[in-house]
């Protein structure tokens, strides 16, 4: 067995032979001749050669008298783990001056986590001991654990190097700490120290494995569910999302982006982007260059599309880069629909300039009753003055009932309309709203006594002053208030003999923010939508049709009392 050392002339044994002469594991061997228990004759090709005599010496040392395994004399691996766990405090303690010594910041630190962190190495060595006190048979729930620990370190941000240092700190600290019990305790410690390291170094590899699996399935799990959580809000945003190559292809698109270029979402990969979204020449191209400013990588352009359904959009496209490794590889967009928004902001300022030009027709007319009676009142006989002040007063009607038609309007909108509903008599009703009309002579009234609605009066006269008002205003007199029972409802209809309501406005004719200016006159046709809301409000409906003998029929279906 063995060979002959060819430098000393001594009888030699490889890593394997030694233990098993020692009759001991070979990560044994080998860690008695790292800690110089144990010094090679010479250094072979597969490593170490350790001469007889030297491990008989070994055994001599390490064996107080002929029985080498008797339990009274021999030294107890556990032994070494009991004082290696009562020096847990002092070891973690050392830890924490060799990282200071590696992370300078460490020094730092406030005095409670400095105390956090010699607390956490304590209970560290507690683990790597209470590892390698079980052996081969450690308990997978304690591995799990450990693995627990790993993700719990990727969730709160910590540097996997970080934690490999502080586990290669530990390692060492506790091989160090076992050398240095061994000395302490003497020579017959020697072979405990060599069974002990055998399994100290194997539980810190699968301690530091463990953490580091769990620290990487926390890692890659974090990963996926912000991978999968970006991905469903990218999917349902309101606002379009598109991605092109460098060729300006979409390589990818949401279903907001689809539905707002009038495309089936299927067809868009691989499309060019010019061709998806039909703008002005040259704004397409101006969304796939670099930017101007380097500032930001952003630039933002304002699209008007057609749609291949005909259908004009105002978009706006955010744009920029998208890099890999600093070299742009395409480009990625955000897209927002303003189409509504801007339409209703031209709704609303044409809204408050016909809200002008209404009030403007009565102030002027007050405003020129009100000059004529400053500069000539002592001349006027009281016949005109008298149709003066009825001018004056009927304009400042009109402007009262303009008022009471935006607060109403304001009212519906916020559904906060309060209603007085009972039996009403719709002559009652008729003979209510012709005396606040401005020409009641060009009225005419056929109502028959006695027919009763559910309804509230005053709201109920409101309707039909703006329907009458309507009539006299863009139609032709004489204006006809009729109403008769249909079924469950009474209706009454006014009619007048002007040229009627154009069949293409008449779907929009009791819009809030419906005008008549189509026909050649200024108007909010705020009357109207009041007029629906104010019905539908006293369980009835309004509706308009073309009348016989031509002009506009607008109908009022109420409930019958």
């Amino acid at each position: 067995m063995g060979a002959i050392a060819e430098r000393t002339g001594k009888r030699v044994l490889g890593i394997d032979e030694a233990a098993e002469f020692l009759e001991i594991p070979a990560d044994a061997v080998r860690a008695l001749v790292s800690r110089d228990y144990l010094t090679p004759a010479e250094v072979g090709a597969d490593g170490p050669l350790l001469a007889i005599s030297d491990l008989k010496g070994f055994i001599a040392r390490n064996t107080p008298d002929d029985d080498l395994f008797a339990d009274e004399l021999a030294a107890d691996p556990q032994a070494l783990l009991d004082a290696l766990d009562g020096r847990s405090e002092e070891m973690a303690r050392r830890a924490f001056d060799i990282f200071k010594a590696t992370f300078p910041e460490a020094r730092e630190w406030p005095f409670d986590e400095q105390a956090r962190f010699i607390d956490q190495a304590r209970k560290r060595f507690e683990a790597i001991l209470a590892v390698t006190g079980q052996g081969e048979d450690v308990d997978e729930a304690l591995v799990a654990d450990l693995e627990a620990v790993g993700a719990g370190a990727a969730w709160s941000g910590s540097p996997l190097p970080q934690l490999l240092i502080v586990l290669r700190i530990s390692r060492d600290l506790v091989v160090q700490t076992a050398v240095e019990i061994a000395e302490e305790h003497g020579r017959q410690w020697g072979l405990a120290l060599s069974l002990l390291l055998t399994r100290v170094l194997p539980a810190i590899d699968r301690l530091t494995d463990a953490l580091a699996r769990g620290y990487w399935a926390a890692v890659l799990g974090r990963e996926e569910e912000l991978r999968e959580r970006m991905e469903s809000l990218v999917e349902h945003a309101s606002d379009g999302v598109y991605e092109i190559d460098l060729d300006g292809r979409i390589s990818f698109a949401n279903q907001s982006f689809a539905a707002m270029v009038g495309r089936n979402r299927d067809q868009l990969t691989g499309q060019p982007l010019s061709e998806t979204m039909l703008a002005v020449p040259g704004q397409i191209e101006g969304l796939m260059s670099e930017p101007l400013s380097s500032s930001s990588d952003a630039r933002q352009v304002d699209l008007e599309i057609i749609r291949p359904d005909g259908v004009r959009r105002l978009l706006v496209v955010m744009s920029f880069p998208r890099r890999s490794e600093g070299a742009v590889v395409g480009y990625q967009g955000i897209v927002r629909d303003i189409t509504a928004e801007r339409e209703l902001e031209k709704a609303k300022n044409d809204f408050l300039a016909l809200i002008t030009n209404d009030l403007r027709s009565p102030l002027m007319s007050i405003m020129r009753d009100g000059l004529t009676l400053q500069t000539g009142a002592d001349q006027l006989n009281m016949a005109r003055l008298r149709t003066i002040g009825r001018s004056i007063h009927r304009q400042a009607e009109r402007m009262s009932r303009l008022a009471d038609d935006l607060y109403d309007v304001s009212q519906l909108a916020n559904q906060s309309l309060t209603l007085n509903l009972r039996r009403v008599d719709v002559a009652e009703a008729v003979d209510g709203a012709a005396a606040s009309v401005p020409d009641p002579f060009d009225l005419e009234v056929h109502v028959p006594e006695g027919l009763e609605v559910t309804a509230d009066i005053r709201r109920l006269e409101q309707v039909l002053v703006n329907l009458i008002e309507n009539g006299l205003r863009h139609g032709d007199p004489p204006v006809e208030v009729t109403a008769s029972v249909q079924g469950d409802y009474v209706r009454i209809a006014v009619t007048d003999h002007g040229r009627g309501v154009p069949e293409a406005l008449r779907s929009g004719l009791f819009s809030s923010l419906h005008t008549l200016a189509q026909l050649g006159h200024t108007d909010t046709g705020l009357g109207l939508f009041l007029v629906k809301g104010l019905v539908e409000g006293m369980g009835g409906r309004v509706d308009y049709e073309s009348a016989e003998r031509g002009g506009a029929r607008f109908m009022v279906f109420l409930p019958r009392a």
